[in-house]
């Protein structure tokens, strides 16, 4: 009976450590997004949360074409 208390709380222990509950949860994989200033987009990671994945280059923004952030 303690081998499975024991697992139970590790268990638990691993899922709020790695984010695998809704708390934190900004998105869905593979989502992309482009950042609120248009400067570059976003990248949905396995957790759930948004990473920087890039800058747009000079004298472009980013912008949505179907569905899908680029920097034009």
């Amino acid at each position: 009976m303690k081998f499975f208390a024991v697992a139970a709380l590790v268990a638990t222990a691993l899922a709020a450590s790695t984010g695998l509950d809704n708390r934190g949860k900004q998105c869905t994989p593979p989502s992309y997004v482009c950042k609120h200033d248009n400067s570059g987009w976003l990248v949905c990671n396995v957790d759930g949360t948004f990473l920087d994945a890039g800058v747009c280059p000079e004298g472009t923004k980013c912008t949505y074409i179907n569905n899908l952030p680029y920097c034009v």
